[in-house]
């Protein structure tokens, strides 16, 4: 790989003053002042034509000169020219940095562009966890990525570090909230990431993108639900993975595990939980027709721990995990938040490690003791292990009380986003081990019932379930097999995947009935693909072919 640099010296990241930020009439002047699009872009969403094949094209000048842009609101700090490799193509790096005048907080971006390979399309990419991305690379965290194939990609650190972040931005050393630099990391960055690539791609090849699309799970699937909610103009089509759409619940949430046990005075070995899995898949295996230790109906399942007393567990160890798998309640029963589906390994959510002397110690989540710690109490020096039930369930009405409005994803009014256009394809494995998947489809109910059903949301979004699947490459350690959609570790649209999907389905109109399964995880069948079905169907066996082959399934109402 060969690199030719361009660049004006170390770019000044201002950590500016650190007044309060609400969302208000500010952040608004700022956007409209500083970052409306001045150059050509494509026509509006709505106004393309199905079956128009985007035309992309060759760079109008070259990558060196890219250093000389002048955009308002924005410094380009470098332009370097890479060289082909066997991954990737010939392509132009141009760094970033954008700078909010209100707080003078700034945040990096960074716009890849195929020297001679440019398809015409542009594709956004997500963090995950508190980092917001990896500006450094073509596609983030996504490897392969979608330059690959001919896609101009940009993404953003957010404003937070890259490494290393739990979240604990939130604060300031005197513990008062960093609201600057919280707005920036939920929303404002990854929208201006959108406005800045395609500013940068109008001026390398003199127009812009024809078609742009967002790719992006677990925090990345949050900003990419985000984009949809308060940005809808931005991508054309979202191709969404596990989304953290809930942060002010999950989160708090998934200290939850930990609570139930630190109450009983008991942690659960991983191995006892493993144990209680591999009972509750063998009991519920089996309803789609056919015995492969995947559980295709998850809501059905309804395994009651209690059963494996006196024989795996204790009646203490079968009160807790029942607890988990119900999730957080208040004192008086109420719902708060959903917990895993039996089957799901709890290694994430459930965290316990045992020494060699056979005591187990709690292992929580360090996102979610940040949470509580930094974003809800801020308090740093909080102790989680003084939490009763009564103490957790104030801590999370707190969470949403104080965040809801802010970070969490979930406005169900998608109007705006149908009305421009707009495509989103959402994938979720049932038995994920960070974000349980009721979240996503209580969600996506609820947009049903705001915009006039299943059938009419249909028309623009779409869920598609995996069975068994696990949250990201995190699927590749569970002792069960699970599907994944394909293609979900990388950017590039592959046959059956979710972007592929999505690209067929804002440029010729083909609506996705299904996307393809594949099987993972340490015991997975090699060669194993499934159909992953449109919610709510799913998939059943034909009665006939092989098991391992998607033909030999059909969708159909649970």
């Amino acid at each position: 790989m060969t690199k030719a640099t361009c660049s004006p010296g170390p770019g000044r990241r201002g950590r500016g003053r650190q007044a309060l930020l609400p969302i208000t009439s500010v952040v608004v002047a700022w956007t409209l002042a500083m970052f409306t699009p001045t150059l050509t872009f494509a026509a509006p969403v709505a106004a393309k034509v199905a079956d128009a094949s985007p035309t992309g094209g060759t760079a109008v000048r070259s990558c060196e000169s890219m250093i000389d842009l002048r955009l308002p609101g924005r410094t380009v700090e470098s332009a370097t020219s890479v060289g082909a490799t066997e991954e990737l193509p010939a392509y132009c790096d141009v760094q970033l940095t954008v700078t909010d005048p209100a707080s003078d907080e700034s945040f990096r971006v960074g716009v890849f562009l195929p020297s001679a390979t440019w398809n015409g399309r542009f594709v956004g990419t997500g963090g995950g966890g508190f980092v917001g991305g990896g500006p450094d690379e073509p596609c983030g965290r996504y490897d392969p990525c979608s330059l690959a194939d001919g896609y101009a990609t940009a993404n953003t650190d957010a404003g937070v570090p890259t490494t290393n972040n739990q979240g604990e931005f939130a604060l300031n050393p005197d513990n008062t909230l960093n609201e600057p630099v919280v707005d920036i990391w939920n929303h404002l960055s990854i929208h201006q990431t959108a406005v800045s690539a395609k500013k940068v791609i109008t001026a390398y090849y003199g127009k812009g993108p024809a078609y742009s699309y967002f790719y992006g799970g677990s925090a990345g699937g949050r900003q990419a639900m985000m984009e949809a909610q308060r940005y809808p103009h931005d991508y054309d089509g979202l191709a969404v993975f596990w989304p953290a759409l809930n942060l002010s619940r999950l989160l708090p949430a998934s200290l939850w595990p930990q609570v139930v046990m630190n109450v009983a005075e008991h942690f659960v070995p991983q191995s006892t939980f493993e144990a209680v899995n591999d009972r509750a898949i063998a009991q519920c295996d089996g309803r789609d027709g056919v015995h492969d230790r995947i559980v295709s109906d998850w809501r059905a399942c309804g395994f009651d721990a209690r059963t494996l007393i006196g024989d795996v567990l204790t009646a203490q160890e079968a009160d807790i995990i029942n607890k988990i798998w119900k999730g957080p309640r208040g004192t008086d029963g109420r719902f708060l938040w959903h917990g895993p589906p039996p089957g799901t390994p709890l290694d994430r959510m459930a965290g316990t490690v045992t020494d060699e002397d056979g005591t187990t110690s709690p292992q929580p989540r360090a996102d979610a003791l940040t949470w509580v710690t930094h974003w809800v109490l801020q308090d740093p020096d909080f102790d989680w292990r003084t939490l009763t039930y009564e103490k957790f369930a104030d801590v999370f009405e707190r969470s949403v009380a104080k965040w809801e409005r802010t970070v969490d994803a979930v406005d169900p009014d998608l109007s705006a986003f149908r009305a421009a256009g707009g495509r989103v394809v959402i994938t979720h494995g049932t038995f994920d081990s960070s974000i349980p998947v009721q979240g996503t489809v209580d969600y996506y109910n609820k947009v049903a019932d705001r915009m006039g059903g299943i059938r009419e949301v249909q028309d623009f979004a779409r869920l598609f379930l995996a069975p068994g699947g696990g949250h990201e490459t995190l699927i590749r350690s569970h002792p069960h097999p699970g599907l994944m959609p394909a293609g979900y570790y990388g950017g590039l649209p592959s046959p059956g995947s979710a972007l592929e999907a999505v690209v067929n389905w804002v440029e010729k109109k083909r609506k996705p009935m299904t996307l393809l399964g594949v099987g993972e995880g340490s015991t997975g069948e090699t060669g194993m693909e499934r159909p992953l079905c449109m919610y709510p169907l799913a998939a059943r066996y034909k009665g006939h072919g092989n098991t391992n082959d998607a033909d030999s399934f059909r969708c159909a109402a649970r």
